[in-house]
């Protein structure tokens, strides 16, 4: 991929911290290399490159790399090298080298991210023996007012993985600082399932097929999103209104059932399928998109975005499925074995919800048929 490093160095609105624009063959800019300046022993001016955007650096790191500089030459030390010794690696740099080593991990891109975008402006520039607990906990009431519980615990809980890893590669032989901070209470089980009444309003918002056998196969299997658009052709069994689910999250497949409706609709949509065809042939992100904005119409028009528990997601497809099996009366363990739940905790939550409470049992014990 062509990439060239403009020759201009732009200022920032730092002092002594400029970056050159990476360009690519359009004259897009597509990345940015920051610089710092400063006067050396000499009193002459010298320049440093410190890394790319891309690589994530950023302002605050360049002006404590800089401020670093600067002190060492005034009391008269050599300049210092990136991570010479430990007590002068910097909170971002053990961060990265956290990222860098765990490449092959799922979602630590994601991670990255998270860092990068939500943590790196507060801590990053810190040397890593100078964050303490009260950091860290003025870290976590800045993320109680943007996030919820649940996201913040994430975020604190990276802070301290990432001081663990370092421990662990003997980058850093102090306290954790953010193993001391005690998590949120998180309350966020989702405890909303669609009506039959919001179901048939759903479906009438519906107008395309990829949307609607979706909806249908989640209403009818309970799958998690990742479990419905993997359903290829070859999984279905139409002689036993069956099909074969794959559990991502367990890594494991399970039997879900349909009834002669959707059989029908199944029928007709696979005639021009191959083995291996997807049955919903959109993308997950766009079926996502498409149904977020039905969802905000008909049911999350008045719920702030906090509202983990009351605001319908498609997930809620999944807890509706539940829900309308225990209020029809199905057992518990029958529940657990459609929704291929891993232990019997999980699916106790539904239990409330059955239209039996055992009084009707109860009433007839012991009762004397001569009586």
């Amino acid at each position: 991929m062509y990439q060239k490093t403009l020759k201009k160095r732009i200022p920032t609105n730092e002092t002594g911290i400029f970056y050159k624009s990476i360009i690519d063959k359009n004259n897009k800019e597509v990345d940015k290399v920051y610089i710092i300046r400063f006067k050396n022993e000499d009193d002459k001016d010298s320049v440093k490159t410190i890394g790319k955007h891309s690589e994530g650096i950023r302002l605050n790191y360049c002006k404590a790399k800089r401020d670093e500089i600067i002190t060492k030459i005034r009391l008269g030390e050599e300049l210092p090298h990136i991570a010479k010794q430990k007590e002068e690696l910097l909170f971002d740099q053990i961060a990265h080298r956290y990222f860098d080593d765990k490449y092959l991990c799922k979602d630590i891109e994601k991670e990255r991210k998270r860092y990068i975008n939500h943590i790196q402006k507060h801590i990053g520039f810190k040397y890593i023996f100078n964050v303490s607990p009260e950091d860290i906990e003025n870290l976590q009431k800045h993320f109680i007012n943007s996030f919820a519980p649940r996201t913040v615990n994430h975020l604190i809980f990276l802070v301290s993985t990432i001081y663990k890893h370092a421990i662990k590669k003997n980058l850093y032989s102090g306290n954790n600082p953010a193993s001391s901070i005690d998590g949120l209470k998180v309350d966020n089980k989702r405890e909303r399932f669609l009506t039959q009444y919001e179901i048939d309003e759903l479906f009438e918002e519906i107008d395309e097929f990829d949307l609607w056998l979706f909806v249908k196969l989640s209403l009818s299997t309970g799958g998690r999103i990742g479990t419905i658009m993997s359903i290829k052709k070859k999984d279905l069994q139409l002689d036993t209104n069956s099909v074969t689910l794959m559990d991502h999250k367990n890594t494991k497949s399970y039997k879900g059932f349909y009834n002669d409706e959707l059989k029908e609709a199944l029928k007709k949509h696979i005639s021009s399928l191959k083995a291996n065809d997807t049955l919903i042939r959109q993308h997950r992100i766009t079926i996502e998109n498409k149904l977020r904005p039905i969802f905000e119409k008909l049911f999350n028009s008045e719920l702030e975005k906090s509202d983990r528990k009351n605001r319908v997601v498609i997930h809620t497809l999944r807890h509706t499925f539940a829900s309308h099996l225990a209020m029809s009366g199905v057992s518990i363990i029958l529940i657990q074995k459609l929704m291929n739940h891993s232990n019997i905790e999980m699916t106790m939550r539904y239990a409330h919800l059955a239209p039996d409470n055992g009084l009707t049992a109860v009433k007839g014990l012991y009762i004397n048929q001569y009586s």
